[in-house]
């Protein structure tokens, strides 16, 4: 008796703490951003200018180096942000051979996709209303990586 209420009990422990679930992430800021951009050997601008006529993103930053840039985008509101990623995975798609290596992965309050197709790496990284992306030569994955890692992206 004592085994079936102590597997009940565990198994009710997991229904409660949502096993299986693609859990949740913590947006950053821009002064996130821009400092691990920074951290990591990137120069980081403000580039709001870019999408000044746009009224839903609400703030913009590049970090670029010599051959790289990774922007990060925030949105008035986390769907507009999704529709934004779910196009930019569309638009990657375009640029897909055979033999490309891609990924998805989606949580509760995020999404992550990467392909790396024609010697290119291309990712797009989504939590809440933020927006993290990416199209560089496969050579530069890794110091795009290091950002979106330490930015938890």
């Amino acid at each position: 008796m004592k085994k079936k209420l102590l597997l009940l009990g565990l198994f009710v422990c997991l229904l409660l703490t949502g096993c299986g679930g693609g859990g949740t992430k913590d947006a950053k800021t821009l002064d996130d951003f821009g400092k691990a951009g920074t951290d990591n050997g990137f120069t980081v601008v403000d580039n709001k200018s870019a999408y000044e006529n746009i009224s839903y993103i609400t703030g913009a930053m590049k970090a670029s180096s010599s051959d790289t840039d990774i922007e990060m985008v925030i949105y008035s509101d986390a769907d507009t942000a999704n529709k934004v990623l779910e196009e930019q995975i569309k638009n990657f798609n375009l640029l897909k051979s055979t033999g490309a290596s891609e990924k998805k992965t989606t949580g509760d309050n995020y999404q992550k996709y990467f392909l790396i197709s024609n010697n290119y790496y291309m990712v797009t990284s989504r939590v809440d209303n933020t927006l993290i992306f990416s199209k560089t030569l496969l050579v530069n994955k890794e110091e795009v990586d290091k950002v979106l890692d330490e930015l938890g992206y």
